[in-house]
């Protein structure tokens, strides 16, 4: 098994890019042209392309040392403020005031994009001749080094060329994420990730399954000297081919969302697998696995390393996922929020999850488009309910949870109340049962100070773990004294 623990530097090379989200309606259709009215509701945005691949990196569990050109706009502030704030340091990029920042504006209906428009400027020499003078410092102490390539023109051919060859020289993998059919500027590189159309226009001949890929990658490799192919096929998962070995892997993917940014998480994902001293084959089934992730999710989100473990183990499926820390769920809410989801809150012990749990867990659902559950610790439960209970762990109550179709995050939280946890989450809405009235639902003046509200929309008489364990004791005396 990998071991997590090991963070190496990866250096990225590229186009980088900011991505930004315009997320609406559409009910209708202009009377001007007949194009659809996008009425905006929210905005976000997220680093993109060589950006992307980096924000990557960082969350698989290394260290990313990120090199390319932004501008001197408004689009540059914002890039750099969201790559400092991801732990991405901004000493190896490129500021030129003679270029707009590389952006690309997507406008989603709901999680589907229906439109995207591009700014971008051509790369000057000196943009290029600036970057190439930092290479050396950017390359000291890495284990690994990734060519982003969006043809935007930082990854000219002598850029390539001397990343290459520096890796080379270095004996360190590199790995190439290409767009230029002519994969000549990608000679002897360590790794080559094209995906299906990319891989059949280098070669001129159409890629339909799995053999056909293979193909392609043996004639890729033999032109150019590549150590290895990596062709992603999408749904048909993907393929590599080396002088010795080939071999297919399905895609991990169930639930297909959005696939911007799929090839930049296989990219980072081999990265951090080879710089932590994986082989080839191994290092591909950890990038399939973060790929099906990634599609999965709306835009270009960051891929942690833990989703990948517990994915790759059989230990999670979605349910596994659900499962968070604080830190973890006060990132998803944003990515949530950014793509305007409503997020719900609700808690309890769940000690015994009984059929009032699961039809209050299900009308929560019907208030949000994401239900937190909260779920007091042992340590809380003891002092709220006495010293024989918790009757079921915390992280088995977790689990129970989690496998609900109506839940999609599970929090623990120590505390005799979730108050903390709430002023600290912001839900839009908080739900108790319906034996409680607004009045005495912890939190729920921080919810409607913010604009939320609170609901109480169903309740389930006699529906309690306490009744039920004391059902459970009683009945047992019985049989007992009837013996």
């Amino acid at each position: 098994m990998i071991q997590s623990t090991m963070r190496p530097d990866v250096v990225v090379v590229g186009d980088v890019m900011l991505d930004r989200y315009l997320v609406g309606d559409v009910d209708r259709i202009s009377p001007e042209a007949p194009v659809p009215v996008l009425k905006v509701s929210s905005s976000f945005e997220r680093p993109g392309g060589a950006a992307n691949v980096a924000a990557n990196v960082e969350s698989l569990g290394a260290a990313p040392r990120l090199m390319g050109r932004v501008g001197t706009d408004e689009a540059a502030a914002s890039l750099q403020r969201m790559l400092g704030e991801t732990g991405i340091p901004g000493r190896w990029l490129v500021s030129d005031a003679s270029c707009a920042t590389t952006t690309k504006t997507r406008l989603l209906s709901g999680q589907y994009q229906i439109a995207r428009f591009d700014r971008e400027t051509p790369v000057a020499q000196q943009a290029t001749d600036q970057l190439t003078a930092l290479l050396a410092d950017a390359f000291s102490g890495a284990r690994a080094v990734v060519l982003s390539d969006y043809a935007k023109g930082m990854c000219a051919e002598s850029v390539c060329r001397l990343v290459i060859d520096t890796a080379r020289r270095l004996d360190i993998p590199s790995i190439v994420d290409p767009k230029d059919p002519d994969f000549t500027k990608y000679r002897d590189a360590t790794v080559i990730t094209p995906n299906r159309r990319e891989a059949a226009a280098a070669v001129g001949a159409p890629i339909a399954d799995p053999d056909d890929a293979i193909r392609a990658a043996r004639r890729l490799s033999m032109l150019h000297n590549f150590a290895w192919v990596v062709v992603t096929l999408g749904e048909q998962g993907l393929v590599g081919v080396s002088a010795d070995d080939t071999f297919v892997i399905p895609t991990q993917a169930r639930h297909v969302f959005d696939v911007t940014g799929a090839g930049d998480t296989v990219v980072a994902a081999l990265a951090v697998c080879l710089g932590r001293g994986l082989g080839v084959r191994e290092a591909c089934q950890y990038a399939n696995v973060a790929a099906g992730l990634q599609v999965g999710q709306v835009g270009t989100a960051r891929i942690r390393w833990s989703e990948v473990l517990a994915a790759i183990h059989g230990q999670s499926s979605a349910a596994h996922r659900k499962i968070c820390t604080v830190p973890e769920l006060i990132e998803r809410l944003q990515q949530a929020r950014e793509a305007g989801l409503k997020i719900g809150f609700t808690n309890g012990c769940f000690d015994i999850l009984h059929h009032g749990h699961v039809a209050l867990l299900a009308a929560a659902r019907r208030e949000c488009d994401r239900l937190i559950v909260a779920v007091n610790s042992d340590a809380s439960v003891t002092r709220l309910k006495g010293p024989q209970r918790p009757f079921i762990t915390s992280l088995h109550r977790q689990e129970v949870l989690a496998s609900l179709e109506s839940v999609d995050y599970v929090v623990e939280f120590t505390d005799d109340t979730p108050l903390a946890l709430i002023e600290a989450l912001r839900p839009d809405v908080l739900i108790k049962g319906g034996d409680y009235s607004t009045g005495n639902v912890v939190g729920a003046d921080v919810v409607i100070a913010h604009g939320g509200r609170v609901v109480t929309p169903v309740f389930v008489p006699g529906a309690s773990t306490t009744n039920i364990a004391e059902t459970i004791v009683s009945s047992r005396a019985e049989r007992t004294a009837g013996e």
